[in-house]
């Protein structure tokens, strides 16, 4: 190899390696995210959806067919569950990932709606937020 095609080479080295770092932060960002479910708007569903009036019809017009129903046959009610789960490396996760450690943050929305004969007897909503550190 002749002096100009050495160069060259160690040029093309030098700019693959000092892209390795970028390249392994964005793969640990891109892979470091999960989510299950369709996110509720929880504030929306108590202003929308009344107990005692509102229908079915009404709950799927604002939240969506529900992923997952329930039969409670000693009252007589069907349940309707909605759950969304996200679950993500923060930023100074994806940083301290490279030597061990990460930090995840969880946000989780469970939404179940009560009917009684087709109108809404009962709403339970639970959102939690939490960050944990992974070592």
């Amino acid at each position: 190899m002749d002096l100009a095609a050495r160069k060259d080479h160690h040029r093309r080295e030098t700019m693959i390696y000092r892209r390795l770092p970028i390249i392994i932060v964005l793969s640990i960002f891109i892979l470091s995210c999960a989510t299950a479910g369709k996110r509720i708007d929880v504030e929306a569903v108590k202003q929308n959806i009344i107990i005692g009036k509102s229908t079915k019809e009404d709950v799927v017009r604002i939240c969506g067919e529900p992923p997952d129903t329930d039969y409670d046959a000693k009252n007589e009610t069907e349940i309707w569950k909605y759950a969304y789960i996200d679950k993500s490396m923060t930023g100074t996760g994806v940083l301290t990932s490279v030597v061990g450690i990460s930090e995840w943050k969880s946000e989780t929305t469970l939404v179940d709606i009560y009917f009684k004969k087709n109108v809404v007897s009962d709403i339970k909503c639970q959102t939690s937020s939490k960050t944990k550190v992974h070592y």
